[in-house]
């Protein structure tokens, strides 16, 4: 059993929003992503599957089609498909990416740390 304890998680402001590395081995990583109201993401893809739940607020997925969330709703985006997001409001999702491109947290961290050290620092919970 793994435990992970959210006042220990260390956060990242990216272009995507806040996130939070939860948990990472090599067939699934969880992310905590606050999304700020106003946050506007150009559609791009990401190699591998994911599943986004919608914990709370409302945010608009936009690519090859636009689709309103509000809380509670999942979406599920296969690997290469072009999405982007709009939110009006402060919203919060969790993120499960399958499979993990990470082997661990600290890995996942790492790579967060150089793609956007040079934008922001981390952000202690």
């Amino acid at each position: 059993m793994k435990v992970c304890r959210s006042d220990e998680l260390e956060s990242f402001q990216t272009p995507e929003g806040v996130m939070t590395p939860i948990f990472a081995y090599d067939k699934a990583a969880v992310t905590n992503l606050k999304i700020p109201a106003g946050l506007q993401v150009k559609p791009h893809s990401h190699e591998v599957d994911g599943i986004l739940i919608l914990t709370k607020g409302a945010i608009t997925l936009v690519g090859e089609s636009t689709v309103a969330l509000r809380g509670g709703d999942l979406a599920f985006i296969p690997g290469g498909t072009e999405v982007g997001l709009e939110s009006n409001e402060d919203s919060e999702a969790i993120i499960l990416s399958v499979p993990s491109r990470y082997n661990s947290v600290d890995g996942f961290q790492e790579r967060l740390r150089s793609l956007f050290s040079c934008c922001s620092n981390s952000i202690v919970q």
